[in-house]
């Protein structure tokens, strides 16, 4: 089935399609005249040192890829709530690399925290995509991603900023050259992706249509589709997600499953996909309604009675560029089919300036 094709003026689905022409534009930008800031940039991160990547919402998501980058390769480093790094952790960032990542420079929480940074003698790298913004003012070293700027919730943002941060991971690690044409491949990949996934969507909305969470269980690098997937679910969709690591997901939650489950499992390389295709395969037998997402190679062993989204073969930690791009029209089409306009929002503002407010009451 394939999704009826929205009007013209439909924003959202704009945005959607418009992903591999500015992933093409962004690695272009990053790989050219931008090269020499992310170079600055990963210079100015310690091997010595942990990395805290810090943002708020879709901008700390989106940072998790390049965290399981880093440690793959022996480096430390975790991903943090910019409020709990302002109120909880500062002072232990005095011992870190900081990178703050934020679409607009503005949010409430980053700003003050970047504030708190230079107050505290802590320098910081800041990947935005408003160069000119007031974390940028504030950061030692500025990455600008360049990305399209979407119309209504981040889309382009979300898949392109994820990009680049991962591209400065690699440069730290000098590893940027070499993977330089995995990330343009990107391009290609995520337009295939979003192409297969409008003509899919419909089918995969009957199935999830009726559950209520949709759980999303990965491991590894995958943490950011899971998580940048569960906030397209309740942003866009209004339908409550869950994400999960899959081991954890096994210690107690898994008495949820039963005919009313439906998850999302998002399968990584080698002995961890036998894992979670296993693990796939007990949930779909217990009755719940589970896709398999991944590689064409990681699906190949996929049960019986698993629906399989494959996406294009990519550098593991790369892969969850791709592969929240279902979750992107899956929610699409639940926001859709419960008669809301796609990426229109109730209480949220296009930059949260406020710690304590909700738009529109």
């Amino acid at each position: 089935m394939t999704l009826a094709t929205p009007p013209k003026t439909d924003l959202l689905w704009a945005d959607i399609q418009a992903q591999g022409e500015n992933m093409r534009r962004v690695i272009a930008h990053l790989y050219g005249p931008e090269r020499e800031r992310v170079r600055a940039a990963a210079r100015a991160l310690a091997p010595d040192r942990p990395t805290a990547f810090i943002g708020m919402g879709s901008a700390a998501y989106l940072c998790m890829p390049a965290e399981a980058y880093l440690a793959a390769h022996g480096r430390f480093a975790s991903t943090l709530y910019a409020a709990e790094a302002l109120y909880v952790r500062l002072p232990a960032l005095a011992g870190a690399n900081v990178v703050l990542n934020t679409r607009s420079g503005r949010t409430v929480e980053l700003v003050k925290l970047a504030e708190a940074l230079v107050d505290a003698g802590i320098p910081f790298v800041a990947i935005t995509n408003e160069p000119e913004s007031p974390v940028a003012r504030l950061a030692a070293h500025v990455v600008w991603s360049n990305t399209r700027k979407d119309d209504l919730v981040s889309i382009n943002v979300v898949t392109a900023m994820m990009a680049t941060t991962l591209l400065l991971a690699a440069e730290t690690l000098g590893q940027a050259d070499a993977l330089r044409p995995a990330f343009e491949a990107l391009a290609d990949g995520l337009a295939d992706a979003v192409s297969r996934a409008s003509q899919e969507v419909a089918a995969l909305a009957d199935r999830f249509e009726p559950v209520r969470p949709i759980y999303l269980l990965y491991r590894g690098a995958a943490q950011g589709a899971a998580f940048c997937g569960r906030l397209a679910l309740e942003e866009i969709g209004r339908h409550p997600g869950v994400a999960f690591d899959v081991g954890d997901f096994r210690q107690g939650p898994i008495e949820v499953a039963d005919d009313r489950f439906g998850a999302v499992v998002f399968v990584p390389e080698g002995a961890l996909a036998r894992l979670s295709l296993g693990l796939a395969g007990q949930l779909a037998t217990a009755g719940g309604n589970i896709l398999a997402v991944g590689s064409e190679a990681n699906l190949a062993a996929c049960p019986p009675g698993v629906c399989r989204f494959p996406v294009a073969s990519s550098p593991a930690p790369l892969r969850p560029v791709l592969e929240v791009v279902p979750l992107q029209l899956l929610a699409y089409t639940l926001a859709a089919r419960q008669g809301y306009t796609p990426g229109t929002v109730r209480f949220i503002a296009k930059v949260i300036t406020s710690e304590t407010e909700m738009a529109g009451l």
